[in-house]
């Protein structure tokens, strides 16, 4: 569940607006930062994410990492509350890296069906469809993630710079070969306005926390992951379409996995990176 509480600039702001109102003149009022505003109705966005995992074994480090690039095509639809979306596979290519062994290859074919989901004004999703994604895939497309992540938080009205808003994340379910839970706390702070290809795009820094645990079953072994991670990044908001243009995170931490070999936790460090950009609105 997604809680919003907002800056005292949004406050400000508010009052500034109603007196404007009450006097009858002003300038127009900027485009809410709401989902159900968006003026396309289906976009396509290219995907990366690089994830690496340093493990400390009886003094000895390894290191699990993936790298992966995708593109997903995304259908937007009215809905009551927000908006619904459709998003899609239409490629993947993807190599995961482990020291035990050779490099696992993923692509679009161990990805079946979309992903469906309702988001809110404010950006938080309820999932009503998820594709099949063979277990190494998943590392890579996880559909209870990309529903909770893929699209930031907003506030549900105008902001200008300097005015922020929090977004509190927390939800749990099953995910590829186990179980996926995040609690995270972010910060959008509203930068100003940029312009990239003619686009006319409102760039907002994101920072905060996140605590994210992985609780799966891999070659026959129950593995239990957790790790604390800083968070940070930026959203690029395309104004003129209603959706994001770019969306960047940075997550760096520390934390442990369970294995059945070992008789006690070993430490982990994590350092990841997803982007998404906007091919074609």
């Amino acid at each position: 569940m997604k809680r919003y509480t907002t800056g005292p600039g949004l406050l400000v702001a508010g009052l500034a607006t109603a007196f404007v109102a009450a006097c009858g003149g002003g300038p127009p009022s900027p485009p809410a930062l709401a989902y159900g505003e968006q003026t396309v109705s289906a976009a396509a966005y290219a995907y990366s994410d690089t994830t690496s995992v340093r493990v400390s074994v009886m003094g000895q480090t390894m290191e699990l990492s993936q790298h992966g690039i995708a593109e997903y095509d995304v259908v937007f639809d009215e809905a009551p509350s927000g908006v619904d979306v459709l998003l899609s596979v239409r490629s993947l290519s993807a190599s995961l890296n482990q020291p035990m062994g050779p490099p696992v290859r993923v692509d679009e074919s161990m990805v079946v069906g979309d992903l469906v989901f309702t988001l809110s004004r404010l950006g938080d999703p309820t999932v009503t469809r998820r594709p099949e994604v063979s277990d190494e895939a998943s590392q890579m497309v996880s559909g209870l993630s990309l529903a909770h992540s893929f699209f930031p938080a907003l506030p549900g009205r105008a902001a200008v710079p300097g005015e922020s808003w929090v977004d509190s994340l927390d939800y749990s379910g099953e995910d590829g070969p186990g179980v996926r839970s995040e609690t995270s706390v972010l910060r959008y702070t509203v930068v100003g306005d940029t312009v990239v290809g003619g686009r006319s795009l409102l760039h907002i820094e994101v920072a905060g926390t996140a605590t994210v645990s992985n609780a799966m079953v891999i070659a026959g072994m129950d593995i239990d992951q957790a790790s604390d991670l800083d968070v940070s990044g930026y959203v690029l908001w395309d104004l003129q379409a209603g959706i994001p243009f770019e969306h960047y995170r940075e997550s760096t931490g520390t934390g442990q996995v369970r294995i059945p070999i070992s008789p006690f936790p070993l430490p982990i460090e994590v350092r990841s990176t997803q982007r998404s950009q906007l091919k074609a609105p």
